[in-house]
């Protein structure tokens, strides 16, 4: 989705997003399972560790904008506690706590979070349309992100979050031409392999010399002499200690 900044020098590298493997054996509670069987699939709302102030204010508005929608929805509870006690939780709106992404949005709609970098790349790893509500730091680069790519509507604010705001959000990310973009991010996310590009970019900025000891290069370079780039292996500065070529006050980790 994203090219390199220009201003980045050459030793920083795009490398994508890396995933951990997959639980394949994840077993989902019968109130989930059951919850999924009984209708259309759901859309998914969740804002993972973020806490906010009013939790009663942003559980009405979520349920509310879920009810003017028309969808199902599963909620996550999340670390502000969404689904708030001081609010009725509606029939067609279920609660859960912590649920593997990958597993769990293979069964849904459409997710709307916060806009953390992993839960973006795990909805659209998937196919999935999002809808960010970003509250700090790279959230809401992340929702432009979507928004740009046609893979959601535009990021609202959390401070800017309304019924109608929300419902519309919804609408639009469950539009046919947004579910194609998100599918068409998910393609071109299958030729990526984050973990294998970071691994090779890692090694290929390796600096060699600066690792390898002066005297024995097949030893790593754990010491090096003061006001020099001379590095030595610990063997190698122990040998040289011993022999009274240099002193223990010359060496520097």
């Amino acid at each position: 989705m994203l090219s390199k900044p220009k201003d980045w020098g050459k030793h920083i590298d795009i490398c994508g997003f890396s995933f951990l493997p997959s639980k394949s054996d994840y077993t989902p509670p019968d109130a989930l399972d059951e919850f999924l069987k009984a209708g259309p699939k759901p859309i998914y709302v969740g804002f993972g560790s973020i806490v906010v102030e009013d939790q009663a204010k942003l559980t009405r508005v979520v349920f509310e904008a879920i009810e003017q929608s028309g969808q199902r929805a599963i909620v996550s509870k999340g670390w502000g506690n969404l689904g708030s006690d001081e609010v009725e939780v509606p029939e067609n709106v279920l609660l859960i706590g912590s649920v593997p992404h990958d597993w769990l949005f293979r069964q849904v709609s459409c997710v709307i979070h916060h806009g953390g970098a992993g839960t973006t790349a795990a909805g659209l790893a998937l196919g999935r349309p999002t809808i960010i509500i970003p509250f700090f730091g790279d959230q809401q680069f992340w929702g432009q992100i979507v928004a740009r790519s046609g893979a959601g509507p535009v990021p609202i604010p959390h401070r800017q979050l309304t019924v109608d705001g929300l419902s519309d959000a919804i609408a639009k990310a469950l539009e046919p031409s947004t579910q194609e973009k998100a599918m068409e991010i998910a393609e071109k996310m299958k030729g990526e392999s984050g973990v294998r590009d970071s691994v090779r970019s890692f090694h290929r900025h390796l600096d060699l010399k600066q690792l390898r000891c002066a005297i024995c290069p097949t030893r790593p370079a754990v010491w090096h002499l003061k006001h020099t780039e001379v590095g030595l292996s610990a063997f190698a500065a122990a040998v040289l200690v011993e022999m009274g070529s240099v002193k223990p006050d010359d060496l520097v980790l």
